[in-house]
């Protein structure tokens, strides 16, 4: 019988315990003071790895597996796989308000779902995040937060379920309805103040940098934005007014936000500090960090999974952080005057920066000086490093000023000098621009310049003549022997024709391919074919040229075109009659002359010589 009763006190304990739900520590008890409370060291916790349990089965476990020491200071797990449940219980015992709303001060957790149990009635489920619609939020607020009605007298079980691709960070507050709306009000003057000096130091920089031109302020202007911006991520301002519609986009944004920021943090203490000169190995080691930024800030819109995203992004961010104090530090010990206030500057900044990055890592605790690091730092790094900026600005311009006196006496010298040589490789660049690299002839670009000068001239006084020539067989020949003997063949050809042609108003132009143009100006249909067969009885008997012990010989097929004196005509006409009379020598059997005037009609026999045998 006594085993019995031990048994029954043993059973009803336990069922008294299961009923309390957390133990006396970890309760939260609310009177007619109650008004704000930190709940964060009241809540009992659990880890799930699998992320399989649902609430049904933590509560019917919680007795077994819920922590059960009061925690020193609020859970802040750092990155983790895991989902996380905590629990505790809050009862009414003489507040006379029954509508609270529970506060999570971490507002970029991706999910949280919060289960009220009551001792009758079905269970409660609200959720919220910065993975989840902003409309299904409680309040229009950008910290985590839930409804909870709780009346004189009457005691709940409160189950958060916390499952984030981030940081588990549980500060956790409760507030009554009415204190929650004043300290919403008190915190949304207080970021106004902040948010308004980061967008008047945004203005103001952006307005100098038109002004001067200075790279420096454009740097400084997309860093202000860029860190504006993810501040208010981090509060949870942009989802809240920015994007509240794009959940997929705000669990992204810190990470591509961090990347971005400190691919302008690098940008901007590059050109500041003037690493390319004042130390050249941190200059590429910047380069290669600011590309690595690039390529993260791409990363967590296109990667599957973000938590291995963001992670590294935070990682190389307080690498990056310590990187620019080094090289603060470097260029104030080689005496670089702008490093001074620079490392005061970044010195409040990103110490706040790294007391968060630590804090979200888990190294340090979660509580207001570190969660509020980056705003507190900030506040003091916009002010000194536009102090920075300008103090930069003047220095700058002493030492321009300085070279430039230096420089005006010795400038009046060489202009004269300089202008010279300018004017020598303007010349020698028109001509560059006008030959043709592999024969030395004029190119297509000059011949079309000068056919065109030639034809205005030709309406006013003489005639004009147009010769085409194309190598024969050319196809055949560069396929059997090779592209080298074709140019080689090209360049003698061109060498043959600058003989021929000697007078000083004819040109030869190589057209294109084995094409070559000649133009002939005061020259007759009788005149223009003479010369063409000159041409090409002179490739016929002298073109000949040893390739790889072989001997081997050159015939071209030529067309003629003739603009008569005073006759108007265009460039493509010009060169069409002679490439229609070109093609006639060779559907003839090439090696021929071919002759015509620009009205279609043969301008006068031509020399004809035996076809030779087809491609």
């Amino acid at each position: 019988m006594i085993r019995l009763l031990l048994v029954l006190m043993l059973a009803l304990n336990s069922l008294q315990a299961m009923a309390a739900g957390a133990p006396d520590g970890l309760s939260v008890k609310l009177d007619r003071a109650s008004h704000e409370i930190d709940i964060s060291r009241h809540l009992a916790f659990y880890e799930d790895p699998t992320s399989n349990l649902n609430i049904y089965q933590i509560k019917r476990r919680w007795p077994e597996i819920g922590s059960t020491a009061i925690p020193p200071k609020a859970y802040n797990f750092g990155f983790t796989d895991s989902t996380y449940w905590f629990h505790t219980r809050v009862e009414n015992v003489s507040s006379p308000n029954d509508r609270w709303v529970i506060e999570g001060l971490y507002p970029i957790i991706d999910e949280m779902e919060l289960f009220v149990v009551r001792a009758t009635g079905p269970i409660e489920r609200q959720i919220a995040g910065d993975s989840v619609p902003f409309h299904r939020r409680a309040k229009d607020h950008h910290n985590i937060n839930f409804d909870l009605t709780l009346r004189q007298g009457e005691s709940v079980d409160l189950y958060f379920r916390v499952k984030t691709s981030g940081a588990i960070q549980m500060r956790t507050k409760l507030w009554s309805l009415d204190s929650f709306s004043h300290a919403d009000h008190q915190e949304r003057f207080v970021l106004g103040l902040f948010y308004g000096l980061l967008v008047a130091m945004l203005i103001f920089s952006f307005l100098i940098f038109l002004s001067i031109r200075d790279t420096n302020y454009l740097w400084y202007s997309g860093y202000i934005l860029n860190y504006g911006i993810l501040q208010s991520s981090l509060n949870g301002l942009s989802f809240e007014h920015l994007w509240p519609d794009s959940p997929w986009w705000n669990n992204r944004a810190v990470a591509v936000l961090i990347a971005s920021g400190m691919f302008f943090v690098l940008g901007f203490s590059r050109s500041f500090l003037a690493l390319k000169t004042n130390a050249p190995i941190l200059n590429r080691t910047f380069l290669a960090m600011m590309g690595v930024f690039a390529l993260a800030a791409v990363a967590p819109m296109v990667s599957p999974s973000y938590a291995p995203v963001i992670r590294f992004n935070s990682f190389f961010a307080v690498l990056a952080a310590t990187l620019v104090m080094f090289a603060g530090g470097v260029c104030l010990y080689r005496n670089f005057r702008p490093a001074r206030f620079f490392m005061l500057a970044w010195t409040a900044l990103l110490s706040g920066m790294l007391l968060y990055l630590f804090k979200t890592f888990g190294v340090l605790p979660a509580n207001v000086v570190t969660e509020y690091a980056i705003q507190i730092g900030s506040a003091f790094e916009v002010i000194l490093l536009s102090i920075a900026l300008a103090d930069r600005l003047r220095h700058m311009t002493q030492e321009t000023q300085r070279i430039q006196s230096e420089m005006n006496t010795a400038l009046e010298s060489r202009v004269a000098e300089r202008t010279a040589e300018l004017e020598s490789a303007n010349r020698q660049l028109e001509m560059l621009s006008s030959t043709d690299g592999l024969t030395g002839v004029f190119n297509r670009r000059y011949f079309d310049k000068h056919l065109r000068k030639e034809l205005v001239r030709c309406r006013r006084r003489g005639s004009l003549a147009l010769i085409l020539l194309d190598v024969d067989h050319f196809k055949a020949f560069n396929d059997n022997l090779g592209h080298q003997a074709g140019d080689s063949c090209l360049r003698k050809l061109a060498d043959k024709l600058t003989n021929l042609v000697r007078r000083e108003t004819d040109i030869v132009c190589r057209y294109g391919g084995e094409e070559f143009a000649i133009v002939l100006p005061y020259t007759d249909a009788a005149g223009a074919i003479q010369v063409a067969n000159q041409i090409r009885e002179g490739v016929e008997s002298d073109l000949w040229f040893e390739w790889e012990g072989e001997p081997r010989s050159v015939t071209v097929s030529i067309g003629v075109a003739v603009v008569g004196s005073g006759l108007a005509v265009e460039p493509d006409e010009v060169v069409s009659v002679a490439d229609e009379a070109l093609y006639t020598s060779k559907a003839e059997g090439r090696n021929r002359v071919t002759a015509r005037d620009v009205s279609g009609r043969s301008a006068s026999p031509a020399a004809v010589k035996p076809p030779l045998a087809a491609e």
